[in-house]
């Protein structure tokens, strides 16, 4: 998956990169204002839908039909989707001087971008949480190899604009699901039913988590519609080049977290290996943040170009964020597993509350630079919030987390490798 994600990350980088130079400031707001729109109603109609999928994946507790699993996945995730592109089109068609004319005008196109994104969303993570991780990771490789020649072909005969961005997304969702059938058609499980019961399980199990989801959405991504009301498209355009470049660089820790969900929900030692994933996130990738921040100006230079240098300054801000970000998000696979939804949905709505704050004292008077300090002060409040969390779930100290030793955690990694090589050779055979 580490591969897969570094293929991902590059081929996301490289065309990222002639995406902002085509587009420049302004364009480049304008398509972050879109994605944003696209986000936000994916996750207030998404349910946390993804969340109960690794929640109901735990075989010992909800039996095998992983036919069923899917089906009830599928069913959930359309009709998810349909009612999101329901209200997308309302909100635009009723209040289009809340959007920009660039949204009016593409709305069709978004509408599609969020049916797929929600439904190759979740099966994807259907696909994790039954723990074929590698499948998953081939997928990612074609995503980004495809991602790369559709944007490059264009960008190569001058013609990258923000349609044909947008279209080159909608082609690579389109591949995404037609490998996932296959996949899902080769292990027979499209023949399964449609479950009510796990349906309404999965329904409420998302249902608890989905304020914490919103929340989260609301703290990390909704800044960039405040920036782009108060300050233009612009300094939106500055402020979205930055924060995705942070983002990007956040799939090291991120991928650890993918592959983190099945090993803690098929598992006894959840809290061990919790706590060290932790630890070893919080002084790992902070040694790798604190590169980036260092060379936080070639860095822009290469991915945007000289038109968004000077939201540099937003970018070292942002990787503050980046650093403690992924480390709240560790805590994830513990307490789902463990059922924790409501005292997770109440943490995020604080944060939720304290970033909107943040933003609207901030960004009037600092603009997009307000933006990046109210993102990096919520970050780094969650992740206390997180050590608290895990004390009140774990009933453990969790400051443990800031006393390494590394070479019994080498060791311990070592060890782990040599099981897993043991397990995957008897499957085989």
């Amino acid at each position: 998956m580490l591969g897969s994600k570094s293929v991902i990350m590059s081929a996301g980088f490289i065309t990222a990169a002639m995406i902002n130079r085509s587009l420049g400031p302004s364009g480049r707001g304008i398509y972050a204002e879109m994605q944003t729109w696209v986000g936000l109603f994916a996750v207030l109609f998404g349910m946390s839908l993804d969340t109960a999928i690794y929640y109901f994946a735990n075989r010992s507790l909800y039996g095998t039909d992983d036919r069923s699993r899917l089906m009830t996945t599928f069913s959930l995730s359309l009709i998810y989707g349909l009612s999101a592109t329901a209200a997308l089109t309302i909100f635009v068609l009723g209040w289009p001087e809340q959007v920009s004319s660039e949204t009016f005008k593409f709305l069709l196109l978004l509408d599609v971008l969020l049916i797929a994104t929600i439904l190759t969303g979740n099966l994807i993570i259907f696909l994790q949480a039954m723990g074929d991780i590698r499948y998953s990771a081939v997928i990612g490789v074609v995503q980004g190899m495809a991602n790369v020649l559709v944007v490059g072909y264009a960008y190569w005969v001058d013609s990258l604009d923000i349609k044909i961005v947008l279209i080159s997304v909608l082609i690579i969702q389109g591949i995404t699901f037609l490998m996932l059938l296959a996949k899902f058609r080769r292990n027979n499980l499209l023949t399964g039913r449609f479950s009510k019961n796990l349906a309404k399980g999965m329904i409420t199990a998302g249902f608890k988590q989905h304020i914490a989801t919103i929340a989260t959405f609301v703290y990390t991504k909704i800044n960039l519609l405040i920036v782009f009301k108060y300050c233009g498209e612009s300094n939106a355009g500055m402020f979205a080049v930055a924060l995705s470049a942070a983002f990007y660089l956040m799939f090291v820790p991120m991928t650890f977290q993918t592959v983190l969900y099945p090993r803690v929900i098929h598992s006894t030692d959840d809290y061990e290996i919790t706590v060290r994933s932790l630890r070893w996130g919080f002084y790992g990738w902070g040694v790798i943040v604190s590169f980036m921040i260092l060379f936080a100006k070639p860095l822009l230079l290469l991915y945007a170009g000289r038109n968004f240098l000077p939201s540099v300054n937003n970018f070292r801000i942002l990787m503050v964020a980046a650093w403690f970000l992924p480390l709240s998000s560790i805590l994830a696979p513990y307490y789902i597993k463990a059922g924790a939804f409501g005292l997770a949905s109440i943490s995020a709505v604080l944060l939720g509350i304290i970033s909107m704050g943040l933003n609207i004292v901030l960004v009037p008077r600092y603009a997009d630079i307000g933006a990046s300090l109210a993102t990096a002060l919520t970050c780094v409040i969650g992740f206390c919030g997180v050590l608290i969390f895990l004390w009140h779930l774990s009933k453990k100290n969790p400051l443990v987390i800031f006393n390494p030793n590394f070479k019994k955690e080498f060791l311990s990694i070592k060890l782990g490798f040599v099981k897993v090589s043991h397990e995957e050779k008897n499957r085989v055979f």
